[in-house]
């Protein structure tokens, strides 16, 4: 028999909770036509996490009398989890964070009102006939009302799909700390209470994860991020600080396009994803970035992409001393958290692919990255950051 979602009121993920949307791409079109007017000509599923994400390209006039410009690139039709769902204060915040840095000029989606007049909608969806996975993971309920919304498409890469450098780098920890800086300005009471997995500051819940890290060594190593995390940062977080953040600034959630002069050349063009937006602490929101650079690298040694990253965010924000004493344990600590809930994932979702993009390298990558003593990895991202500064 299926396996019953556990329920949960604080909003964390807990074992044996499926959350994803059962959707197929054929059901996508009709669902587009009847709430928001448009009619699609072709549908691609994007990578996603715990959501569904389609690519619709559209043709024709809107009969949406909110959609009086249709996007030429194209739309994001995004299917929300069943937690957040749930959440519908949530949902309108990232709503909000979107249109208030598009209407700074940032480079992001942007939602578009459905025929109702609103930027979303919880529709009830039925899953599919039962196959092996679905009679093992989903509850006898299978009916579950999912928070369904379209944004524009940002034409470009994601930055998994070019060669990295460290110019991008550098642009990449620039983008962050501009971005950071801009949403001092935005101010939203829902996500100052937010709960999730994925906030760092959610670190310790992954004890309740560790299982599905079946390597011995591997579990040990996570352990002792987590016992690092518990003496150096669990006490410094009153005097960091805070504000509004991206939360998930990583390799598959930032759009480059190519240099005008150069095609093989490419430059940071805008932002994608805002399913994890928080109240947290600033350094967190450099640490993920740090952490999911890292994974891919082949121009130079992971441990010092850290140096060019904060060589770019340090021209839009300086760290304190207590964020460079606790740096490391943040990036160590969103190793664990992709490699921990990714290991758990694929277990409750075999065949999503995304959950194993970090893990093919991630492992080695933490190892070689946790083994080396705080005060050496430190010291060489500041050598990096001084060439920078010597260089102009």
């Amino acid at each position: 028999m299926a396996a019953a979602a556990q329920t949960n009121s604080e909003g964390v993920l807990k074992p044996g909770q499926l959350i994803r949307p059962i959707v197929n791409a054929s059901e996508v079109p009709a669902l587009v036509s009847r709430l928001y007017g448009l009619t699609v000509t072709s549908v691609k599923e994007l990578n996603s996490y715990d959501d569904k994400n389609f690519y619709v390209q559209v043709t024709g006039p809107s009969q949406n009398p909110h959609i009086t410009n249709v996007c030429t690139h194209g739309y994001t039709f995004k299917i929300l989890n069943s937690m957040d769902t749930k959440n519908e204060k949530l949902v309108d915040a990232q709503n909000q964070m979107m249109l208030f840095l598009h209407g700074k000029g940032f480079n992001v989606p942007k939602p578009e009102k459905n025929v109702f007049g609103s930027y979303m909608k919880a529709e009830e969806l039925t899953p599919p006939p039962p196959d092996d996975f679905l009679m093992n993971n989903v509850s006898e309920d299978q009916r579950q009302e999912y928070m369904v919304r379209l944004l524009t498409f940002l034409p470009g890469k994601i930055l998994h799909q070019v060669e990295y450098t460290a110019e991008l780098f550098y642009e990449c920890g620039a983008f962050v700390g501009k971005t950071d800086k801009e949403l001092k300005n935005f101010q939203n009471e829902a996500l100052l209470s937010r709960k999730s997995i994925w906030k760092l500051e959610s670190t310790p819940e992954l004890r309740n994860f560790v299982f599905a890290v079946k390597d011995e060594g591997r579990r040990k190593m996570i352990t002792e991020i987590l016992e690092a995390w518990d003496m150096n940062v669990t006490p410094a977080i009153p005097k960091l600080e805070k504000g509004m953040i991206h939360g998930d600034l990583n390799e598959q959630n930032i759009i480059v396009q190519p240099d005008a002069s150069d095609s093989d050349k490419y430059h940071v063009s805008g932002l994608i994803d805002f399913g994890d937006i928080q109240f947290s602490c600033y350094v967190f929101e450099i640490a993920i970035a740090i952490m999911y650079m890292m994974v891919e690298v082949n121009v130079m040694e992971p441990n010092d992409v850290g140096g060019h990253v904060l060589a770019g965010y340090l021209t839009e924000r300086d760290l304190t001393e207590t964020e460079w004493g606790i740096l490391k344990d943040c990036v160590a600590a969103r190793f664990a958290q992709s490699l921990t809930m990714g290991a758990y994932s694929i277990q409750q979702d075999p065949g999503n692919e995304y959950l194993v993009v970090t893990a093919a390298k991630g492992w080695k990558v933490l190892a070689d990255f946790w083994g080396t003593p705080k005060e050496q990895t430190i010291s060489r991202w500041k050598s990096v950051i001084e060439s920078y500064q010597r260089n102009g």
